[in-house]
């Protein structure tokens, strides 16, 4: 449990912002021009799904990435009932300029299922042990959803490591998050009771084995800024057949199981917060306008940006924008990391 109250924030309700969209709390704006440059980029990207494919043993797991480009490194961390290939639209477009690595992280996609090991910072230990499979040194990292809970793990720990971070869509344990998973008066179906029900794992598997797609289709409603429609039906196949593989549900829930400990761990951020420059990215009708309340106590050297025309779904609904303000904030650093060489 934890050992001190969690930072309060207000609730997130829907909301909606003009055309030109607001960049969170430090009151800044993503230019329309901006926005623009980015969406040309994003037809002529590499197709994600013509990205190599490389496979690591790290400790007890075996982790599966896609990775492509020239440049920095970037690692872009999935959250769940997704996996890399969420980062479809937005990795190509950083990979102009980046050597991009999207791994899937133990439990999802093709990586190994495992029965434990979802706390936060075993799962950054998978991950800065793939970075030296892959003879990465520091790297830039961005996390999505419970990804950015692997990615603040990451940044605590091997803060060398780390040259800039960006979180995206979420709020940490001991740091928020608790929030979000108790009951109030107003909760409805589309208020983040799945945050409470993944704290008890037997009982979360037994209601939602066998209707995965269900879960799913609610998942990619809950949130958005358009629905469902934002999702293609290809690629909702394709999330339905990985959370359906045998133990593979049970993992995503431990995802959020995990948070009492992931609490505990990141309890020394209080006193040592993260001092590398970091980023809050949100959709403007969902985490977008709370980035500051949500990480400045965990990273005071922080920008944010909230992404006009999305909700929870960055990466399928407003892409282009989002890969712009991840692509300035890296770009911003006046001593990037070596190009990268993969490895393999």
């Amino acid at each position: 449990m934890l050992t001190s109250r969690p930072t309060i924030v207000p609730p997130l309700q829907p909301r909606r912002f003009n055309r030109r969209g607001l960049l969170g709390g430090l009151g800044l704006v993503l230019a329309a021009p901006a926005i623009a440059r980015a969406q040309g980029t994003l037809g002529s990207a590499a197709p994600f799904e013509q990205w190599s494919i490389g496979r690591a043993k790290v400790g007890d797991v075996s982790i599966v990435y896609r990775y492509a480009g020239n440049g920095p490194p970037v690692m872009l961390l999935h959250g769940w009932p997704q996996h890399s290939l969420m980062w479809h639209t937005i990795g190509p477009i950083l990979a102009r300029s980046f050597t991009v690595i999207t791994p899937d992280q133990r439990g999802a996609g093709m990586s190994t299922i495992t029965p434990g090991g979802y706390d936060k910072t075993t799962m950054a230990k998978d991950m800065i042990a793939l970075a030296d499979s892959l003879g990465l040194g520091s790297f830039y990292l961005a996390g999505y959803d419970l990804g950015a809970g692997t990615a603040a793990a990451m940044a605590r720990d091997y803060p060398d490591r780390i040259r800039r971070v960006a979180f995206m869509e979420f709020g940490l344990a001991g740091f928020g998050y608790e929030q979000f998973m108790a009951p109030s008066p107003d909760w409805t179906l589309n208020s983040n009771w799945h945050l409470a029900l993944f704290t008890v794992p037997d009982a979360a598997e037994w209601m939602l084995k066998g209707r995965e797609r269900e879960l799913l289709a609610w998942f990619f409603y809950h949130f958005a800024y358009s629905g469902n429609a934002s999702v293609s039906a290809a690629h909702f196949d394709a999330y339905a057949r990985e959370i359906s593989k045998p133990g593979a549900l049970r993992s995503g829930i431990n995802y959020y199981a995990s948070v009492w400990q992931d609490a505990k761990d990141n309890e020394i951020l209080k006193s040592r917060p993260l001092s590398m420059p970091a980023i809050a990215i949100g959709g403007e009708t969902s985490a977008g306008p709370f980035g500051e309340a949500l990480w400045k106590p965990v990273a005071p050297n922080l920008q944010t940006v909230s992404i006009p025309r999305a909700g929870h779904w960055l990466g399928d609904e407003n892409p282009a924008a989002s890969a712009a303000a991840l692509e300035a904030f890296f770009k911003a650093d006046a001593q990037p990391p070596a190009p990268a060489s993969i490895r393999r």
